[in-house]
């Protein structure tokens, strides 16, 4: 086939520490490696930390654009106050000022500002107004000089934040450029964030404009999604799976763990009212209370959660007394993440709580697939997506909320030397899930 000429618009790209990212880093590579010219517009990358992905990009154009910065400019002035902030700073703050009135007006503003970001999604990348406003400018003139001297076949832009769609919009618009409009989550309808009033009535109003008049096909992750944005737009909706890129999995990363133990893991994010992992928490402590295992097997065993630490999360691992077997390990490399998942015993799913969403099937559980590993469904029933699918595929056991169910299977994981329940992966599903599959699939319908 002939190749095509393809701009991606991101602020979603390594070397940022997000799984997101390696959805958009995906189809740049194999589109690339498929003989597609591949350029790629996004903002300019700042070390965010000791755990940034360290990827190539020689195959593919990238163009990273400096823009002002809301967060990084009021850090900035908070810091000739002698306010001094660490790591997050919205999270982490210390005082060392001479000026208490000052410390103390930004103290009475911390709780505002954190609930507008828990609870809205203001400045998190998923609603307006966010940090990433101030980019779709100068990556609109960016984007005009570049297709000035260039001929592009399709604009992909892959939400959040908002910025990319808008960008792309505007550029598709003035350009007559055909766009595919990514969502890997939904804007408008977001299950996380619901944004807030007058913001809200903005962004309808963005979307409409610029998706609903001048984009050529939408993608999004899962049906339910797609049925969403069906019942909102015109134009062809096609669902483009999330994934794992297989060749993480082929080269043997160094052991991560010193001490040989039974684990289960659960690796990335994880959201308070969202995700419960109560009823895993309520089975360890109904087998302590019963005497069901052997206290020198039960001390050889950990739930270990990887990801940023929760204060509601300790909170809950307190309330059910299992702190000698449950802990918060904090986050990891994406190296470690995949020494620590191929080490592992089991990898704990924990599903959606919220009916309205069924059909968030995250980058993880395919990333658990490609382990061939033993996943625990909690929260997943056997007519869930993710319980469904993980059953489907042969490695996962869907166990809703049913403490008792799970206190046996940890319990006959712990007294004998077998996997908690029997396995048997069906490559020809867990093969359809590669990111590799999928670009080719994206990259076949824009043809």
């Amino acid at each position: 086939m002939s190749s095509i000429k393809i701009l991606i618009i991101s602020t979603y790209f390594p070397p940022m520490p997000s799984v997101a990212s390696l959805r958009v880093y995906s189809f740049a590579k194999y589109w690339a490696r498929m003989g597609n010219d591949v350029t790629v517009l996004t903002t300019n990358k700042v070390k965010q930390s000791d755990y940034d992905f360290n990827l190539p990009h020689d195959f593919f154009r990238v163009l990273e654009i400096p823009y002002v910065s809301i967060a990084n400019e009021t850090y900035r002035i908070l810091k000739r106050f002698r306010v001094r902030i660490q790591d997050q700073p919205l999270n982490n703050l210390e005082r060392d000022c001479t000026s208490i009135d000052t410390a103390n007006m930004f103290l009475k503003l911390k709780p505002l500002i954190n609930k507008l970001r828990t609870k809205y999604g203001l400045f998190t990348t998923a609603r307006i107004p966010d940090d990433n406003d101030t980019w779709i400018w100068p990556a609109v003139n960016e984007g005009r000089k570049l297709l000035n001297s260039n001929k592009f076949d399709w604009i992909f832009s892959s939400y959040g934040p908002p910025a990319s769609h808008i960008v792309a919009g505007i550029l598709s618009k003035r350009y007559k450029i055909k766009w595919v409009a990514d969502y890997r989550d939904l804007w408008i309808e977001g299950h996380i964030y619901p944004g807030i009033w007058p913001f809200t009535i903005l962004e309808k109003r963005l979307e409409a404009k610029y998706v609903g008049n001048y984009a050529d096909m939408l993608t999004t992750v899962s049906m339910p999604l797609a049925k969403t944005l069906k019942s909102k737009f015109s134009m062809p909706v096609h669902v483009i799976q999330n994934g794992y890129d297989e060749e993480d999995y082929i080269k043997t990363p160094p052991p991560y763990f010193k001490h040989a133990k039974k684990r289960i893991v659960y690796t990335g994010t994880i959201y308070a009212g969202k995700q419960d992992p109560s009823p895993l928490f309520a089975a360890i402590a109904l087998l302590v209370k019963n005497g069901n295992i052997p206290k020198n097997r039960l001390y050889d065993f950990e739930i270990l959660f990887f990801g940023s630490p929760k204060d509601w999360l300790n909170s809950l691992i307190h309330k059910y007394k299992v702190e000698p077997w449950v802990k918060q390990m904090g986050s990891v490399s994406r190296d470690d993440v995949l020494s620590i998942t191929k080490e592992s015993d089991m990898l704990l799913f924990l599903e959606w709580e919220d009916k309205l969403m069924d059909g968030i099937l995250t980058s993880k559980i395919f990333e658990y697939f490609a382990t061939r590993k033993p996943i625990l469904g909690v929260g997943s029933t056997e007519n869930t997506s993710s319980g469904a699918l993980m059953i489907k595929a042969g490695v996962g056991i869907a166990v809703g909320h049913d403490i008792q169910k799970i206190a046996s299977i940890i319990e006959n994981f712990l007294n004998s030397n077998k996997i908690a329940f029997q396995i048997h992966p069906n490559d020809k599903i867990i093969n359809m899930f590669t990111r590799k599959k999928q670009a080719e699939k994206l990259l076949h319908l824009m043809r």
